[in-house]
């Protein structure tokens, strides 16, 4: 293809363009791509912010098509928080993973993955705290834990899909220690709360709990989702409690004013007007492996002069509306998020503005 398409090659690519019509299109087309992509980087294609660029259609500006992406993400469209989040990360991110469906590659490895070791951890919570009940102390949850968490693990090579290792027997220690210290660290924490329910569902498709609904106007979008844990005071306060196996660091109040984080604050407002559970007054995400809360909660949460949960779930509610406009603009042209990309983007074989995670 590059012989024919050559400079002087005229005589030969019209030989070509007679005899092989749809081939000589498509090396056009190529062609056509990237004179577009290398006159973007050219001085004048690039904003000032130095990470972002100039949109086209090929760069993810389809704001020309943006009559199909506002019916496709309009009211009627139910959002993860995560979709939302990604956006907001990357919006080209999003368009790969949620409007393209394309999948990350995956490189073979043994044993667990961080998805299904999250799995692994919100089931044993979760039946651990259902089969105590509501009125379970400290010690009741530990002397119950052991068989729990035996039939989870049992059970997770095949519920998972994985491979068990030679390491398989130490890292089911490790989990199973991992969750005797949250269970001691969220007795310890007091404040009054105690467990009411895990797994509450919103939205989700065949289960119980309506989908959050967000107005503006006339206009809407709605949310669905998992609440991994709601907790009680004598009062009938609402704490929401979600788990998580990665660390602490970036679940900070900064980034969830940044709108880096908008889980916590949607599924607070959730509980409140989707599920009617009352007045959600604390919540934060619970770091399973390390035992402790986010240094975001819902009651130190402040963005200007506004503090608290309310405060939280209507700057939250902002920022992701900016995410469904965007993508009912057909707004998708990249944005390396701050710390790099992540090398899960279904996009990071081949997009030309990857830039892989700083450490």
């Amino acid at each position: 293809a590059a012989w024919v398409a050559r400079p002087g090659a005229g005589d030969v690519w019209s030989w070509a363009g007679q005899h092989a019509p749809a081939f000589c299109e498509r090396i056009a087309h190529g062609q056509a791509v990237l004179a577009a992509r290398l006159a973007e980087a050219e001085p004048g294609g690039w904003r000032d912010e130095g990470t972002s660029y100039q949109g086209s259609a090929l760069d993810g500006d389809l704001t020309g098509w943006a009559a199909t992406f506002a019916g496709r993400f309009g009211p009627h469209h139910i959002w993860s928080a995560s979709r939302l989040e990604q956006y907001r990360a990357c919006p080209y991110w999003f368009f790969t993973s949620s409007v393209l469906r394309l999948e990350p590659l995956q490189r073979p490895s043994e044993g667990l993955d961080a998805r299904q070791l999250g799995n692994i951890y919100h089931h044993i919570l979760e039946q651990l705290y259902r089969a105590v009940g509501r009125e379970g102390n400290s010690e009741a949850l530990l002397a119950a834990l052991p068989e729990i968490a035996a039939a989870v693990l049992d059970a997770a090579p095949r519920e998972e899909q994985f491979r068990e290792t030679a390491y398989w027997q130490r890292t089911r220690e490790q989990i199973l220690g991992h969750v005797e210290q949250s269970v001691r660290a969220l007795a310890a924490l007091g404040g009054g709360y105690r467990f009411s329910e895990a797994e509450r569902t919103f939205g989700i498709a065949g289960q119980p709990g309506s989908a959050l609904v967000v107005h503006d106007g006339d206009d809407s979008f709605s949310v669905h989702g998992y609440i991994d844990r709601v907790d009680r005071d004598d009062a009938g306060h609402v704490r929401i409690v979600d788990y998580k196996t990665a660390g602490p660091s970036t679940f900070t109040n900064a980034a969830v004013r940044d709108g880096k984080k908008l889980q916590l604050p949607l599924y607070a407002l959730a509980a409140q007007e989707a599920l009617g559970l009352g007045q959600v007054t604390e919540g934060f995400y619970w770091h399973v492996q390390h035992a402790e809360p986010s240094g975001f909660t819902l009651s130190g949460f402040s963005a200007g002069d506004r503090h608290g949960p309310q405060a939280a779930m209507e700057h939250v509610v902002a920022l992701a509306w900016e995410a469904v406009h965007g993508a009912r603009a057909g707004a998708f042209v990249p944005r390396v998020p701050a710390g790099g990309c992540p090398s899960y983007c279904p996009a990071a074989a081949y997009c030309w503005h990857y830039r892989g995670p700083s450490w």
